[in-house]
């Protein structure tokens, strides 16, 4: 997995995002944020969200900046720093960092690292704290498998006036996450990510199975473009 997509999926560390998602009880007069592309850690793609919902895929704006560093390194291993911010106009100002090491034995290449996400918002601050692993395995040069996990402590945050997040923040929030997926790559430029994964929902203990289907463009060795067909078709179904 070191020559795969992604902002140096190499280094199988990279901003902390988040997952597509809301909660159950947002409404359709909700859906009226425009998309972002973020870094998809579990999938290791550039992927359009916002914090409404997955289905309305308005024209994205790109504002993302990516930062990584390989603090340590030896012949089959790294210690690796990563860190970003997001800026969200009207709705707060995310700082991300994570610190990990990897390690390739064989075909297999091994990930485990701590991750802190800093949301600023109207008169309130809150930090997250989490943990991050995954393992890859290299079939042949064009397929791939990996599991992931990603768990965060603590709870959702209270606003200024001690509500809860609103629907237009939650699906900006880190949540906890497992799942899998292969990497088929079909040729030099597109390939296809497929597999299904668990998410928490916002606010509660409870966990819903995602599809993971998020076939993608291939733009050079180290950025690839994807979008989340699994997720969206999955949830058009559910409603």
């Amino acid at each position: 997995m070191e020559d795969s997509i992604s902002f140096g999926r190499d280094t199988h560390a990279a901003i902390q995002s988040e997952r597509i998602g809301k909660a159950d009880s947002v409404s359709d007069a909700t859906r009226r944020h425009n998309y972002h592309w973020a870094y998809n850690r579990a999938t290791n793609l550039l992927i359009p969200y916002t914090s409404a919902h997955p289905l309305d895929l308005h024209m994205p704006r790109f504002n993302f900046s990516p930062g990584r560093a390989e603090l340590f390194y030896w012949n089959s291993g790294k210690i690796l720093a990563a860190g970003g911010t997001r800026d969200l106009p009207g709705l707060m100002r995310i700082d991300s960092g994570e610190l990990g090491i990897s390690q390739s034995v064989g075909n297999f290449t091994f990930y485990a690292g701590g991750t802190v996400n800093k949301y600023g918002y109207f008169n309130g601050l809150h930090t997250q704290y989490g943990l991050a692993g995954r393992i890859s395995y290299q079939f042949t040069p064009r397929l791939s498998a990996t599991v992931f996990g990603d768990y965060y402590f603590g709870h959702m945050p209270r606003m200024a006036n001690n509500m809860p997040m609103p629907p237009s923040m939650i699906g900006y929030y880190g949540r906890t996450s497992f799942g899998g997926y292969f990497d088929i790559q079909i040729n030099e430029r597109w390939g296809v990510q497929t597999g299904a994964q668990a998410v928490r929902q916002a606010g509660t203990n409870r966990y819903e199975a995602e599809p993971i289907v998020t076939p993608y463009y291939k733009i050079s060795k180290k950025v690839s473009i994807g979008l989340p067909v699994g997720q969206i078709l999955y949830h058009v179904l559910k409603r």
